[in-house]
């Protein structure tokens, strides 16, 4: 029970580990993200910028529990925006609702008995990584730009198929505001049972587009209010009513062509151990 003229946010100071649970609406954790099939990392992600749009309360971050917890959040759906300041992580948007419990709000601040209210919103966010992500030797990744003749394409959808203990898998990401992207596949191994054993191994890559009209919202509004929330759980029909799947070609670091072979996209060489670049060009 709060003491006499005590407040819930005074409260929340001295028992900042519990303060979600007791008087917080809102407490989002964010992870980093490794394939679609694979558990994140059970890592919770410190040093990142989380707000709600529209909303001017910035959240405390809990290193007990790690998560990013909110207080005044008004119920109903909120539009959840994380990015990192040092640029490890793409930015992302997801939703959330965000439940009613102004009762017990009231009620603490009356000091009175507290009433059975709903429990906060947890949402959960895996964060792609960038460009700028400092990765350890022997990482395998892919890296380059989208253009689309000379102009590079930010908010495309990229899919890249890879292996984990030998079961299909993939890794997404989007291209950045300046249409870079970094696919890292961590579950990539060399095949021993070949001789010499066998280190690159094609993989099958996606790529969709943003509709003109995602394009103009990514370009008046910027990368990071204009980009769908929850973009990587989107419905196929959801995804093809923003996104458009796009023909390409491949150029590497030195200027060698992939292109095309009979209509079909070639084909990614994924090398063990190794961060390579390739370019993606799209084709009209």
């Amino acid at each position: 029970m709060l003491a006499p003229a005590d407040t819930p946010l005074a409260w929340a100071a001295r028992h900042s580990p519990d303060r979600i649970s007791a008087v917080g609406v809102l407490a989002v954790r964010v992870r980093r993200y490794l394939t679609t099939n694979a558990d994140p990392s059970l890592a919770a992600l410190p040093g990142l910028r989380v707000r709600v749009a529209g909303r001017p309360e910035r959240p405390i971050w809990h290193e007990s529990t790690g998560l990013y917890g909110f207080l005044n959040i008004p119920s109903g759906e909120a539009r959840i925006e994380i990015d990192d300041p040092a640029g490890r992580y793409q930015p992302q948007a997801i939703t959330a609702t965000v439940p009613d419990r102004s009762a017990l709000k009231a009620a603490l601040e009356a000091a009175e008995a507290p009433p059975v209210v709903p429990p906060p919103a947890y949402p959960a966010v895996d964060l792609r990584p960038a460009l700028a992500m400092g990765l350890p030797p022997g990482t395998t990744a892919i890296w380059g730009v989208l253009r689309d003749g000379n102009r590079a394409v930010p908010g495309a959808l990229l899919g890249l198929a890879t292996v984990r203990s030998g079961a299909a898998d993939a890794v997404s990401t989007l291209s950045g505001p300046d249409g870079s992207f970094l696919l890292v596949l961590p579950f990539e191994v060399i095949d021993r049972s070949t001789t010499p054993p066998t280190r690159s191994f094609n993989r099958s890559l996606t790529v969709f587009a943003p509709r003109p009209a995602l394009a103009a919202a990514l370009a008046a509004q910027g990368f990071m209010a204009g980009q769908p929330a929850n973009v990587f759980g989107l419905s196929a029909a959801e995804r093809n009513a923003l996104f458009l799947p796009r023909g390409f070609q491949l150029r590497e670091a030195g200027g060698a062509l992939h292109p095309q072979v009979g209509g079909q996209n070639p084909p990614v060489s994924v090398s063990v151990g190794r961060k390579v670049r390739l370019d993606i060009e799209l084709l009209p």
